[in-house]
């Protein structure tokens, strides 16, 4: 099988190295290019044929989400993970509706960041454990503001509440009064609903959906 081929656009090159080497000890990964400006990876990424881009949000020059689309457009085929220090909803908002397929701290360990480059490319979403509970909590405050928001009943809001709370099955049962079972019923009814299979994709969704402002 052929190695992910990383592209990586960050400003700080002593990070863009150390990164390189850690990837590069992967047998299923190579990094083919980096970048210290969006302008040098919009020049060289279309001949370099990335299939997963690593993306600093704070860039000189220009701003990363302007990159993002960007780089988007040179090269549809890549698939954009967002690598950044700032864990600002906001920003999570906007590099999904911009078309990140995966938001990832800096302070993120390397196996989860290992995991999040192989997840976006076999065509799925990773976002950061730490960005995923304020964007949940979001999503409940936006469906109990409007009701009947993306087809979500008021057991929906309070179970998507404990998942933005980080709460296991077992907990979301006691918190609700119901049983595991019952819980499981509730998680599979609302991943069915905003089409997803994990918590992850359901804040994607939500996003794409317009269920978080």
């Amino acid at each position: 099988m052929n190695p992910i081929r990383i592209f990586l656009v960050d400003d700080h090159a002593v990070l863009r190295q150390a990164v390189s080497v850690m990837l590069g000890a992967e047998s299923d990964m190579t990094v083919v290019g980096q970048a210290g400006t969006g302008r040098e990876a919009l020049a060289a990424v279309e001949s370099a044929r990335p299939e997963v881009v690593m993306l600093d949000i704070k860039m000189p020059e220009a701003a990363g989400l302007d990159v993002l689309r960007d780089l988007r457009r040179a090269c549809p085929k890549a698939r954009v993970i967002i690598f950044t220090m700032y864990e600002n909803p906001a920003y999570v908002n906007a590099a999904i509706r911009a078309g990140a397929s995966g938001y990832v701290l800096k302070s993120v360990g390397r196996d989860e960041l290992l995991r999040a480059i192989r997840a976006v490319s076999a065509g799925g979403q990773f976002l950061h454990a730490e960005v995923t509970g304020p964007l949940l909590r979001r999503a409940a405050l936006e469906a109990k503001l409007r009701p009947g928001g993306g087809g979500l009943t008021v057991r929906d809001v309070q179970v998507l509440e404990c998942l933005a709370d980080g709460k296991s099955n077992k907990e979301i049962a006691h918190a609700l009064g119901i049983s595991d079972e019952t819980v499981k019923s509730h998680l599979k009814r609302l991943f069915e609903k905003l089409g997803v299979s994990d918590r992850t994709e359901a804040v994607a969704i939500a996003l794409r959906q317009n269920l978080i402002d």
